[in-house]
C-alpha cells in the first residue's frame, strides 16, 4: 500500500471514529434535555470542488455586507465642510508644535 492511500485510510478511519463521537454526545445531550443548534451534515463528493464552486458557495454562506445610508448632496456638502475644517485645524496644530 502506498503512502498516500495509507494516508488516506487513517484519515478515514480518524473521520469515523470523530463521526461516532459526535453521535455520543448528541445522544447525551438529547438525555440531557440541554438545547443546541443541530449537527452539521457531513458533505462527501467524490471529485473535488472547483474554486469557483467554493468560493460560490462561500459566498452565498457570508453575511450581506453593510450598506451605507445614501446622503443627498446638502449632507455630503455639510461633512465636506465639517471635514475640511477638522484637518485645517489639525494642521494649523501642528504647525504650531
Amino acid at each position: 500500500m502506498s503512502v498516500i492511500a495509507q494516508a488516506i485510510a487513517d484519515r478515514e478511519a480518524e473521520i469515523e471514529r470523530l463521526q461516532a463521537e459526535i453521535k455520543a454526545l448528541t445522544d447525551v445531550e438529547q438525555l440531557l434535555g440541554t438545547s443546541a443548534p443541530p449537527p452539521a451534515r457531513a458533505r462527501r463528493s467524490s471529485r473535488p470542488r472547483t474554486a469557483a464552486a467554493a468560493t460560490a458557495e462561500s459566498k452565498s454562506d457570508a453575511k450581506p455586507q453593510r450598506q451605507r445610508r445614501p446622503m443627498s448632496a446638502a449632507e455630503k456638502k455639510a461633512v465636506s465642510e465639517r471635514m475640511t475644517a477638522y484637518w485645517a485645524e489639525r494642521r494649523k496644530k501642528a504647525a504650531k508644535k
